[in-house]
């Protein structure tokens, strides 16, 4: 390809090739990332902030276009429009045939709220753009009170760099291997009415709750995971399902393992689950610590993700594949997304440590981000930090949170000091 085609329409990455295919409004694959300031938000400053940032990623401005076989995307010159919010978070932004910006900027009070449709990009490529806008919003709100010189804006690669298909940089048609082998215990509940989502976030202390892991000599990943499969069994999952297993799906940011500075998708994801026993006195923490944090430590290795990475490919290089056209495509994609989500019970997203300048320090409150739940993974916890405040978000698809609760006040018993939000209002009940 050309750099001028390149820089006129781009292929869809191996991950996003899914997406158009499978959403819709119960499955709209957005996520959302989050900035809350100490100050409430000018909607003018922030409408300038986000063009300013967006110059310095120019591959999010696109739209989805319809190819014979393949979707693809097409840059474009709509420009994004600042908007209160006013939506359900994480509502549907790709409606089929619509060429819109696959992405939007809202504000709520001091919120900054980043929504990204998965296609365009993942939550460490997205997570750089939403850094860039509130770095320069802040700089146009406290230009005086900052340093001079001012340091360098978060993400500082070159265009090029941003719109990379790092699948494509590292695949190699060599050993491949699939992830999900088997059916999971699937929730079930009472489901909320369409488009709504329950959500309810919990702020900890990120160094306290980092020495629970520490404590246990596992990862705060394998720490969480363990805890959230613990909780649909205590609270969610009937007797007569302890053969199945309860699995959570975790995703992995490649660019912890190969060298990437791509703001396009570049993550895989692994599947941990444990087949809790009829006898409840075996279905302890240490026993669900040890057998999570043994599998995320296998499929975590770089040779287990270059695999997985080199059998999504092979499966998107093969001729059936490439030449199916794109409507009998859409049914089989929509065939295999049921299967894999059927592999697994629930998701935890782990944005890690989210770092800025710290001259803006006194202007930031925290960061959050949150996923929506599907018609199958009816509950997802997605998880950052920003100095000593983590935040974990809960997004449910159903009424029952007796699994939230269960976990939040496992986690005050072990001494942490939990607040908590239900859906924009401070609520401890459920503790």
């Amino acid at each position: 390809m050309s750099s001028t085609r390149q820089d006129t329409w781009y292929h869809l990455d191996n991950a996003a090739n899914l997406f158009p295919a499978v959403s819709g409004d119960k499955n709209t694959n957005v996520f959302r990332l989050s900035c809350e300031l100490r100050e409430m938000v000018n909607k003018e400053l922030l409408q300038q902030a986000v063009v300013t940032a967006l110059r310095s990623f120019p591959y999010f401005c696109v739209v989805m276009r319809r190819g014979l076989f393949w979707f693809y995307l097409e840059r474009t010159d709509l420009a994004p429009v600042v908007e209160l919010e006013n939506s359900r978070p994480c509502s549907r932004i790709f409606y089929k045939g619509i060429k819109g910006l696959l992405f939007r900027v809202t504000y709520y009070r001091k919120r900054i709220n980043l929504e990204v449709f998965h296609a365009i990009s993942d939550g460490g490529g997205a997570l750089e753009y939403l850094k860039a806008i509130v770095y320069h919003y802040l700089v146009l709100a406290h230009r005086k009170s900052l340093p001079s010189p001012l340091p360098a804006p978060p993400g500082g690669s070159t265009p090029q760099q941003k719109a990379e298909d790092s699948f494509e940089r590292y695949y190699t048609p060599q050993q491949k291997d699939s992830l999900f082998k088997q059916k999971a215990y699937t929730i079930g509940g009472t489901p909320l009415p369409a488009g709504n989502i329950k959500v309810i976030e919990a702020r900890v202390s990120t160094k306290s709750l980092l020495a629970l892991a520490k404590g246990k000599g596992v990862t705060l990943t394998a720490y969480l995971a363990a805890l959230m499969l613990l909780s649909i069994y205590h609270e969610l999952m009937p007797r007569r399902a302890l053969g199945k297993t309860v699995a959570v799906t975790v995703p992995v940011d490649l660019r912890g393992h190969f060298t990437s500075r791509s703001a396009r998708n570049f993550f895989s994801v692994v599947g941990v689950g444990y087949q809790f026993s009829p006898q409840p006195e075996e279905n302890t923490l240490d026993a669900v610590l040890e057998s999570v944090s043994r599998q995320l430590r296998h499929h975590t290795q770089s040779d287990a993700l270059a695999q997985r990475i080199n059998y999504t490919m092979a499966v998107q290089k093969h001729p059936a594949a490439r030449f199916t056209p794109l409507v009998l495509k859409n049914v089989v994609l929509r065939a295999a997304y049921r299967k894999a989500e059927a592999c697994t019970t629930c998701a935890l997203s782990n944005l890690g440590q989210i770092s800025m300048p710290e001259c803006f320090a006194p202007y930031i409150d925290r960061f959050t981000c949150l996923l929506n739940p599907t018609s199958h993974h009816r509950l997802k916890l997605a998880l950052c930090s920003y100095q000593d405040q983590l935040t974990l978000s809960f997004s449910s698809a159903i009424a029952e949170t007796g699994a939230q609760a269960w976990l939040l006040r496992f986690l005050a018993e072990q001494g942490l000091e939990v607040v908590i939000t239900c859906n924009g209002g401070y609520d401890d009940e459920i503790l």
